[in-house]
């Protein structure tokens, strides 16, 4: 499955996979932010929510990057939550 996700002023798409019951991994698909976020991040279902993880708050990018996301799973993605 796929989303497309906004994030600074771009949309960009990523591929999504269920990972047992309440976990999700998102695998990105653009070179610029592989190279700074990684390959793939994860992301869980919790209450028919998505959230998200992120180990280093002072780090506005990644925050925003997976608030990004966790919208649009939420948004185009409601048959898993």
């Amino acid at each position: 499955m796929n989303i497309h996700f906004n994030f600074h002023g771009s949309t960009y798409r990523a591929g999504l996979a269920k990972q047992g019951d309440n976990k999700l991994e998102v695998k990105i698909n653009d070179d610029k932010l592989e190279k700074q976020f990684g390959t793939s991040l994860p992301f869980y279902i919790e209450n028919k929510s998505v959230g998200f993880n992120t180990f280093n708050r002072s780090h506005s990018d990644l925050y925003a990057l997976n608030s990004s996301i966790s919208k649009a799973i939420a948004e185009q993605c409601t048959e898993i939550l």
